[in-house]
């Protein structure tokens, strides 16, 4: 095995999930007016130069290169064994043609690959299959990445196109560099099902986190509910929706290809549909999830309700104590002249001891009845 070691380069700047799956950065407006096939950079803009790696393998040997030329691409292909072409970076238009035109790519799968706001498609074009879908994963500060992600299969080739470096093939490479497993005595179509895989895996561990937060905030909710518990909801509901959009579709983009028949041999065929399956597992979760994102919502209203029910209710009866008091103290406040118990030695004491005799019927009558230590 040959490996040359990379370059340093640049890495991207750290975004939060929300931002990174709003991608609040776009260019749309540069593609108005475009004549079709055009290719513009449409997503988040980063600095960092783009990066082109090639593993070169067969059930004998792996070759591995590193920042390699999009010029030296076609000499260092070969039909014998299976070739993988990495890109990161296609915020460099430029290079991103460069490298598609060494499999002749047509300009539609050039335009397509430079948008990053596509949704989950699948496309077989002039001899090849294309497909754009969402790469979720944890960097290594513990944030999550959301990126989009371009899988092209041409013959023995397969080429991927991601926005930033990192990603979910690192088993993947460790494989093809050892030669363990069955991945280097198959097809290009069998190294195009691992990637899927890995990037389905990689939405099952996004579904597995977003369900540990719904579940502290369930658990926080229990213990009194406060207005920072309805601000994580809220933005849990919000991730939810986005992830439905960038998923759910993955799963008529597998059935697509399914009924295509044309990317996959029958014994990889049967992966795919086992992948299929995955998905429908990732999408029922999301359904879940949103459903308790919306039962935390209408629990924590319905808990700030029973609060201030509470407080209403001790508030009436407060009010309903004073009532008969304010009633008595009303009718000796009046200033008439001829009022007999104004004059009388006792009227004072008269007065206070009905009031307190009334105060003390009323709140035993709510002990009795249980309301006011409820």
């Amino acid at each position: 095995m040959t490996t040359k070691r990379p370059t340093k380069r640049g890495k991207p700047g750290k975004k939060s999930f929300y931002k990174r799956l709003k991608l609040f950065e776009t260019n749309r407006e540069s593609k108005v007016g475009q004549p079709p096939g055009t290719p513009v950079h449409v997503g988040a803009h980063h600095e960092f130069r783009p990066y082109c790696t090639l593993f070169r393998y067969n059930i004998v040997e792996t070759k591995e290169f590193h920042d390699i030329a999009p010029k030296d691409l076609t000499k260092e292909l070969k039909p014998d064994g299976v070739n993988w072409i990495n890109v990161e970076g296609v915020h460099d238009v430029k290079f991103a043609q460069e490298v598609s035109q060494v499999l002749d790519l047509h300009p539609l799968t050039q335009e397509d690959i430079v948008n990053t706001t596509l949704r989950p498609q699948f496309d077989t074009i002039a001899g090849y299959s294309f497909f754009a879908l969402r790469m979720l994963y944890a960097a290594d500060d513990g944030h999550l990445v959301s990126e989009h992600i371009s899988l092209i299969i041409k013959g023995n080739t397969v080429l991927t196109f991601q926005e930033t470096p990192g990603d979910v093939f690192g088993k993947i490479r460790d494989r093809i560099r050892t030669q363990s497993g069955p991945v280097c005595g198959k097809g290009a179509d069998y190294l195009l099902y691992l990637l899927l895989d890995s990037i389905v895996d990689g939405y099952y561990a996004v579904i597995d986190r977003l369900g540990e937060r719904i579940d502290d905030v369930e658990e926080s909710m229990q213990r009194g509910p406060h207005d920072g518990l309805l601000a994580q909801t809220f933005g849990m509901r919000r991730e939810i929706l986005l992830l439905r959009k960038n998923i759910v579709p993955v799963r008529d983009v597998l059935n697509k290809v399914q009924v295509a028949g044309t990317v996959f041999q029958d014994n990889t065929l049967i992966y795919v549909k086992d992948l299929t399956d995955h998905i429908l597992q990732v999408t029922d979760s999301l359904n879940l999830s949103m459903d308790m994102s919306n039962v935390l919502i209408d629990t924590y209203h319905s808990m700030q309700n029973q609060r201030l029910n509470a407080v209403m209710k001790t508030l009436t009866m407060i009010s309903t104590i004073f009532l008969p008091l304010n009633f008595i103290a009303g009718i000796y406040g009046m200033n008439f002249e001829h009022m007999p118990e104004t004059k009388w030695v006792y009227g004072y004491p008269m007065a206070i001891g009905a009031m307190a005799l009334v105060g003390t019927f009323m709140i035993g009558y709510f002990v009795h009845k249980g309301w006011l230590w409820e």
